[in-house]
């Protein structure tokens, strides 16, 4: 008889073909990627190769205009006026800066020509665009590719792109002036991974919903790639720590019916919990471990009240800790609004990473009088809401990945060991209705 796999063994094995699998996908990602423009001839490429040839020249005002084709292609046309343009007068210097201009968009240079202050640039770019379902057609040329080049600006003053014949812009750019076929932008965010361009039909009604769906289907295999070891790899490895820490517990013959919840409540929480130094020790100069340690002292006081403790559930606890969450939240926001200590604007999502650490608790309390599952789930969900918060699920994800993988197995990790001292408060409290026998009834 084969003997069945133990939990431990199963979670290490499961933990190391998750990183092999995180690293191996994230290996062409590895790279440090190179910053370029939208438009490179139209700024400092053109500038930089002027001098690799022994010009020099500053650009004073640029414009691009990207046509896109039907197969794909786009044909650039940048016209580029110069303080000095004398130089230019040489078609054979002209067509070397313009090749090495366009060398880092893996362009093919058509013609080059200058008409008073202006050099003109046209050239192609190969797969600009992808073809999508019903027609569409997905610009995924202002996307970065992690590992090789990020987009870091426009490069151009203004930049105009021209969708083909019969079609027209669907989903823009931000900040996009869009006319039909013609899409107009002066400035490009450069947040994210860059975003999609897609061109429709100009006589299909239901051309918004293809766009949406151009836009979505390169993304589901980003996401479900990151739900899978952003999310879940990380998930598993809390709860699994949690079961672990839970069976540590039955096996140590640890009895609640020994503890006095009273002092416990108080003294592990709000003395022994690793929060409270945020209040005590570092007298709020980390504003998360500050809110943190409120949030820890409000669900330990309330914890302490015979009255509360007399009429405890399950669901009562966990509206107990969904109140901590909420000091905590309350306590940032105060600290944003009236002090000087720096405090992210994305108060909520920053703060909040204390709430499977707090519902710990209910993982105490279940592992003492059951329905372990329940709170397991529970505590479990409070951690995927932290990971789908702070991590970008729709990210590609860029250099070193895996190293966000792994520092959400370390985040789980030490959730679990961390939240070790609540989960001793959680196991000490009474049943419903149950006194406590350790320091006499549960109302003294």
């Amino acid at each position: 008889m084969v003997p069945r796999p133990s939990l431990p063994r199963t979670l290490v094995a499961l933990v190391l073909v998750g990183a092999l699998l995180g690293v191996a996908l994230a290996a062409p990602a590895a790279a440090s990627p190179r910053p370029v423009q939208v438009c490179s001839p139209c700024e400092r490429g053109f500038e930089s190769a002027a001098r690799t040839n022994d010009v020099d020249v500053r650009i004073e005002h640029s414009t691009a205009t990207m046509r896109i084709h039907r197969n794909g292609s786009a044909t650039w046309t940048v016209e580029n006026r110069l303080n000095d343009t004398a130089a230019f007068e040489n078609a054979s210097i002209r067509q070397s800066i313009a090749e090495e201009a366009i060398l880092v968009h893996d362009a093919r240079l058509l013609s080059t020509s200058v008409s008073g202050d202006t050099v003109r640039i046209r050239y192609r770019t190969p797969d600009a665009a992808t073809e999508a379902p019903r027609g569409v057609l997905r610009v995924e040329y202002f996307r970065d590719d992690p590992g090789t080049q990020v987009y870091t600006g426009l490069g151009a003053d203004r930049l105009t792109l021209v969708a083909p014949e019969r079609m027209a812009v669907g989903h823009a750019l931000p900040g996009a002036d869009v006319s039909g076929r013609e899409m107009s932008v002066t400035s490009f965010d450069s947040d994210g991974d860059g975003p999609f361009v897609t061109l429709v039909p100009d006589d299909d009604p239901l051309a918004p919903l293809w766009s949406l769906a151009a836009v979505a289907l390169p993304l589901a295999p980003i996401v479900g790639r990151n739900l899978a070891f952003l999310v879940a790899l990380p998930t598993f490895v809390f709860a699994g720590g949690l079961t672990v820490v839970a069976r540590a517990a039955s096996a140590a013959g640890l009895d609640p019916a020994a503890a006095n919840p009273h002092r416990r409540a108080l003294g592990i929480v709000v003395l022994a919990h690793p929060l409270a130094p945020g209040a005590f020790a570092l007298g709020g100069v980390e504003p998360p471990l500050l809110a943190g340690a409120a949030g820890a002292i409000a669900l330990g006081g309330t914890l302490a009240v015979p009255g509360v403790r007399a009429r405890l559930s399950l669901p009562r606890l966990v509206a107990l800790v969904g109140l901590a969450a909420a000091v905590v939240v309350a306590v940032g926001v105060a600290l944003r609004a009236l002090t000087d200590l720096h405090v992210s604007e994305q108060v909520v999502p920053r703060m909040l990473v204390v709430l499977p650490v707090y519902a710990v608790t209910l993982v105490g309390y279940a592992a003492a009088h059951g329905d372990r599952r329940r709170a397991l789930a529970a505590t479990a969900g409070a951690f995927v809401l932290v990971l789908v918060t702070n991590f970008p699920i729709l990210s590609q994800g860029g250099t070193f990945y895996f190293l966000g993988v792994i520092v959400a197995v370390i985040g789980a990790i030490g959730g679990v060991l961390v939240g070790i001292p609540l989960f001793l408060l959680g196991h000490s409290l009474p049943r419903t209705g149950t006194p406590s026998t350790a320091g006499g009834p549960a109302d003294d």
